[in-house]
């Protein structure tokens, strides 16, 4: 049976309108449509709203009048979520199957379709928006998590520059979500460490010592590529590198390290990878004994259908990879088709491949269409 938490009276409907705050910004985009909702909150990565009253509810209307009207209730519901309104009586199946017993009843749910807040009755403008501010706090997009702890891993590697990137991605929307707050703090400790690095670079330069100190900008502007230090190591080195004892001995010191590489790929049989510096060598240092050698490693990896076609399956799984990276970046955009298309030439670029593995699992959720009614919504306990 519905209750309703008054009965409405014309005296006591005027005292309220009159003291009704007066004139939002923006009177609030309503949806009414449950389906429609729902996949526009999962393509926006935005929480749902739902508001459920009857006509003949006094505070549903009050509630309607006043705190939904309040110019900081009705921004934050048009900018930070999608607000659904309901009428319990024209859409049963919804009230039972999210067990509405009284009116009105305010729900919060994620993108994904948990449920954050569940709010009965009455509620004034300031206690209904920090409701809101607080579950803009706790929810966070899937992607998100998933980049957040890809991230983490990185740095658990040493994989700087990888943990940048996806941090800087979990930041973008400038939010404050606790997992974001967790990002901007490890992206802080990374920053440090890349400016203690530019700080030892300038000891280098300051005692003379260019070639160690352009060795130690190599290896900053690699591992911890994105940071800020690292953009200034780059125009340090670009002016290390015009000094006159720096180019004299860059050219032999490129190519022998071009080699080294070059050799290390070969012993641990990743000939793709060999074969790139090879062909660098072969045409950039054919002067040199470096690039000569380099010219018969290629020469010996091409002579040999075995070798070949591990440079191919190498590249094809980085081929998946890329189409893989593509797909979450248009899902991030919320454009589905376009996430999926790449997500299935990831796979047939490379099946057994981990990056195909992770973009099939990603298809299939894509894929998965919700549910006509919300089973997955349960009332919290009290």
């Amino acid at each position: 049976m519905i209750r309703t938490y008054g009965t409405a009276t014309i005296v006591a409907g005027l005292l309220f309108v009159g003291t009704t705050a007066l004139g939002a910004d923006k009177p609030v985009a309503w949806r009414l449509d449950y389906d429609s909702a729902r996949k526009e909150a999962t393509a926006k990565g935005l929480p749902l709203f739902l508001e459920f009253h009857t006509e003949d509810c006094y505070h549903c209307r009050r509630l309607e009048a006043g705190p939904l009207k309040d110019a900081a209730v009705s921004s934050l519901l048009n900018e930070r979520y999608i607000p659904l309104r309901v009428d319990a009586n024209r859409s049963p199946r919804l009230a039972e199957a999210l067990r509405i017993q009284a009116y009105p009843t305010m729900i919060i749910a994620s993108a994904d379709g948990k449920i954050i807040t569940f709010l009965e009755g009455y509620q004034e403008a300031k206690p209904l928006s920090d409701h809101l501010q607080r579950a803009l706090a706790v929810q966070t997009p899937d992607w998100m998590a998933r980049d957040f702890q890809e991230a983490s891993k990185a740095v658990g590697m040493g994989d700087y520059a990888k943990a940048v990137s996806l941090f800087k991605g979990v930041l973008e929307d400038g939010k404050a979500r606790p997992v974001q707050t967790k990002a901007k703090a490890v992206l802080d400790e990374i920053e440090q460490q890349a400016a203690g690095r530019l700080v030892r670079v300038k000891q280098f330069q300051d005692k003379g010592l260019y070639s160690e100190a352009m060795d130690l900008l190599t290896e900053l502007m690699s591992r911890y590529s994105g940071t800020q230090p690292a953009a200034e190591g780059a125009k340090l080195l670009s002016t290390l590198a015009e000094r006159p004892e720096i180019k004299s001995n860059q050219q032999t010191r490129r190519a022998q390290d071009l080699l080294a590489l070059a050799r290390h790929a070969y012993k641990n049989e990743r000939y793709y990878v060999a074969l790139e510096l090879c062909t660098i060598l072969e045409t950039t240092y054919k002067d040199q004994a470096e690039g000569r050698e380099g010219a018969e490693l290629a020469a010996e990896i091409r002579s040999s259908p075995e070798k070949l076609a591990s440079a191919c399956e190498y590249l094809n799984e980085r081929l998946a990879s890329m189409y893989a990276t593509l797909g979450d970046t248009w899902f991030k955009k919320g454009d589905k088709d376009q996430a999926a298309a790449y997500f299935e030439k990831s796979v047939k670029a490379a099946p057994t491949s981990l990056a195909a593995r992770d973009a099939q699992s990603k298809l299939a959720d894509i894929l998965l269409k919700p549910p006509a009614i919300p089973t997955r919504f349960q009332k919290p306990e009290k």
